[in-house]
C-alpha cells in the first residue's frame, strides 16, 4: 500500500469550515508547505498531493500547480499528486501543457487528479462560468481524453462539444510512458465512477468502509458494462489523522479538533483517530476492499508529531 500526505494550501476559516480542520496553523506559508513537505519525504511517505481551490479558509490559499512545482524542487523521490484539480479553472489543452512541464521538471513524478469542482463560490469570484455538475463532469471526461492525446501524439487537432485545438502540440511530452496517471476523484454514481471505469488509472473518494465498499461495487459494474479491467485502477482513500501514542494524548488532541468525535462525523463520514494500533487497524479495514492508496492530512500541521509517529509506527504494518 502507498501513503501520500495533504500539503494544505490553506487554514483557518470559521469554525465550521472544513479548513478550520488544522488547529495548529492560523496561517499558510510556503516555508510551512517547503519544509513539511521535505520532511514527509524524509520520513518515507510515498507522495505529497496538494489540494486545488483559490479562496479558502481565512483567504490566503496558494495556487495548486504552483505549490507542486514548488515541491518537485526541493524533494527528490515522492510522487507529487495534484488532488484534485479543479477542471472548469483550467483551459485543458494549457493544462496538459502545464502537467507536461511539472513531470518533466519533477522527473516523472506527476500523479494527477481530476475532478469537476465543487465550490462554486470561488469559482464565480474569479469570473469563471459555473455549468451544472453534469456539464461539468463531461467536460472533464472531455479534458482527460484530450490530455491523453497530447501527451502521445505529435500534433492534436480536435473539435468537440468543450474545447476545439488545430495543429496543437505539446512537447515535451511527460516523462512517464505513455503518460502519468490520472485519478479521478469524486463519488457519482451515475457520472464519475462511469468515468473512472473508462478512463482513470486511479480513483479516490472518501467515507466509511461500507460506502466505498459500495462505490467500489458500481465502479466494478461500470467496468464491466465498457469492458475495462476494474483491477488495474488503483482504489485510494482520502482520510483525516488524528494519532498519538496514547488514548489520553488522542483524548487531548481532540480537544482542540472536537468535529472528529464520532459523535460528530457526518453520515458515511469517517477518518483515521486513536493510537497507532487503532489507525493501522482501521486501515486494514480498507487495505480488506482492496484499497491500495491512502491520501491522509495530519490534523496537526505544520508539525509533524502525529506524520513522525504514523511513519514510525504504521507505515511499517503495510510494507
Amino acid at each position: 500500500m502507498e501513503f501520500a500526505v495533504n500539503v494544505p494550501t490553506s487554514v483557518g476559516g470559521s469554525s465550521d469550515s472544513e479548513y478550520a480542520m488544522l488547529p495548529m496553523a492560523d496561517s499558510i506559508s510556503w516555508p510551512d508547505q517547503r519544509d513539511f513537505g521535505v520532511e514527509m519525504e524524509r520520513l518515507g511517505f510515498d507522495g505529497l498531493s496538494v489540494p486545488d481551490h483559490l479562496m479558502t479558509g481565512n483567504g490566503s490559499t496558494t495556487e495548486c500547480l504552483t505549490t507542486v512545482t514548488g515541491l518537485a524542487g526541493e524533494t527528490e523521490d515522492v510522487y507529487l499528486y495534484p488532488k484534485t484539480i479543479n477542471n472548469p479553472l483550467r483551459h485543458p489543452p494549457l493544462l496538459a501543457k502545464t502537467a507536461a512541464t511539472v513531470d518533466n521538471i519533477s522527473g516523472g513524478r506527476l500523479k494527477l487528479g481530476m475532478g469537476a469542482g465543487w465550490k462554486e463560490d470561488e469559482a464565480v469570484a474569479y469570473g469563471y462560468d459555473w455549468p451544472n455538475a453534469p456539464d461539468r463532469l463531461r467536460e472533464m471526461e472531455e479534458t482527460v481524453r484530450l490530455m491523453k492525446r497530447f501527451w502521445t501524439e505529435d500534433e492534436v487537432t480536435y473539435d468537440g462539444e468543450y474545447v476545439s485545438v488545430k495543429d496543437a502540440i505539446c512537447k515535451p511530452h511527460p516523462v512517464q510512458d505513455p503518460h502519468p496517471p490520472i485519478m479521478i476523484g469524486g463519488g457519482g454514481e451515475e457520472f464519475t465512477l462511469r468515468i473512472a471505469a473508462q478512463v482513470a488509472d486511479s480513483w479516490n473518494y472518501w467515507g466509511g468502509v461500507e460506502l466505498i465498499e459500495h462505490k467500489l461495487d458500481v465502479l466494478a459494474d461500470h467496468c464491466e458494462t465498457y469492458g475495462t479491467d476494474y483491477d488495474a485502477i488503483e482504489k485510494s482513500w482520502f482520510a483525516r489523522c488524528v494519532i498519538r501514542e496514547t488514548e489520553k494524548e488522542v483524548e487531548e488532541l481532540l480537544e482542540r479538533v472536537p468535529r472528529f468525535r464520532e459523535e460528530n462525523l457526518g453520515e458515511n463520514e469517517n477518518h483515521l483517530v486513536g493510537t497507532p494500533e487503532e489507525v493501522a487497524a482501521e486501515i486494514d479495514r480498507y487495505a480488506d476492499l482492496g484499497v491500495e492508496e491512502v491520501v491522509v492530512e495530519f490534523v496537526d500541521f505544520p508539525g509533524t508529531d502525529g506524520a513522525s509517529l504514523f511513519a514510525d509506527e504504521v507505515l511499517p504494518e503495510f510494507a
